[in-house]
């Protein structure tokens, strides 16, 4: 990339952090991280040294070579004879989903045809969605997962597909005739709500599990509450409160379960804490909030009040870095997921907890 984005990119190497990220549950997965991911025989941690680190990247998944599955039986047999099967790659990833160690990427513009991939790293086994209620997935643009159901928008269909995660039959469909241009999909209540954030309608639209609609909030505009062709959302419980990437306003966003604003921040630049194109949203078990930004092709982190903790990430095809990622989110075992699209992959990050596990007041303070 060019000029914006740069002063960005140099406060998340050089950021002194008063307040350190918190990393809950790393001490159960941290031994497993390698063995899910092939080695890049690369260290990479956020900040640089010699600032304690406190994200650190763990790996990457291009598609089902990553997950390093050997023929066996007959398959080997064939293999040995006439090579190996073609393997199913990432094309356009836009999205993830995770539960555990089953991960679902979205990826529209894949070389077979639109599709969303579920991968389950356990098993190291890949599967592939298609269709769904009423026919072919035809753009599907982010997913979400919650007690056995994925739900999956299609931004050109303009409505969200409900299928069992375990199978990937087709289970609803709602939306149809109420939303524009579906961008981002949230379970809630145990998954007994679907919250989706309407891109082309400026808003957020909230159904029950059957598909019924229960309301919306927002609307256009760039007053707090109001939103401006949205890219990314997501909810967090118990409240609920909706964090939403509130792209053409230049700002991220936190609104109660009613739409009132709780919290806005951001603006259009190529400061520290500025956005360029903030394109999805998340949040990790302490409450930090993560913007993901395409243009400046970085994450920026954020503490419950907006204030800029850490960034990292820059342009570029290596470990940590990205080109134009598309989604982002944190699973129950707070590691990071991003969706690095025209680098054909998704790339995986987990937080280190601070020595002493403690934390201290949040601070803003970003040295040059």
């Amino acid at each position: 990339m060019s000029s914006p984005g740069s002063a960005t990119r140099r406060a998340g190497r050089c950021l002194l952090m008063a307040c350190p990220l918190i990393a809950l549950g790393l001490a159960g997965c941290a031994p497993n991280a390698s063995d899910r991911f092939p080695s890049v025989g690369v260290t990479r941690v956020w900040p640089e040294p010699p600032e304690p680190a406190r994200i650190r990247y763990i790996g990457t998944i291009t598609g089902e070579a990553s997950l390093g599955r050997r023929a066996t039986g007959l398959r080997a047999v064939r293999e040995l004879l006439t090579g190996p099967d073609p393997q199913v790659a990432f094309t356009t990833p836009l999205a993830v989903a995770v539960d555990g160690e089953r991960v679902w990427v979205a990826d529209p513009g894949h070389r077979g045809g639109p599709a969303v991939f579920a991968l389950d790293l356990s098993a190291r086994t890949i599967t592939t969605i298609t269709q769904v209620t009423g026919g072919a997935l035809q753009w599907p643009i982010d997913v979400d997962v919650r007690a056995g159901k994925l739900a999956i928008a299609d931004a050109k269909r303009g409505a969200v597909f409900v299928v069992d995660a375990a199978s990937g039959q087709p289970r609803a469909a709602m939306g149809q005739g109420v939303l524009t241009r579906p961008a981002s999909v949230a379970w809630a209540d145990g998954g007994r709500q679907l919250w989706v954030l309407d891109a082309g309608g400026h808003r957020i639209v909230v159904f029950d599990e059957r598909g019924q609609m229960h309301y919306e909030l927002g609307g256009r505009g760039d007053q707090p509450g109001l939103l401006n062709f949205p890219a990314g959302m997501c909810v967090v419980e118990p409240g609920p409160r909706v964090l939403v990437a509130d792209a053409m306003n230049f700002r991220a966003q936190v609104l109660d379960a009613a739409g009132q604003p709780l919290l806005a921040f951001g603006r259009k630049g190529d400061a520290a804490g500025d956005f360029s194109l903030p394109r999805d949203i998340a949040c990790d078990s302490a409450g930090h909030i993560y913007v993901l930004d395409n243009q400046f092709e970085n994450v920026q982190v954020f503490d419950p009040q907006g204030r800029l903790l850490l960034a990292f990430g820059e342009e570029g095809a290596g470990p940590g870095q990205f080109s134009l990622p598309a989604g982002i989110t944190i699973d129950a075992r707070d590691r990071i997921w991003i969706a690095d699209t025209y680098n054909r992959r998704v790339q995986v990050f987990e937080y280190l907890p601070a020595a002493g596990g403690a934390a201290s007041p949040a601070s803003s303070e970003v040295n040059p």
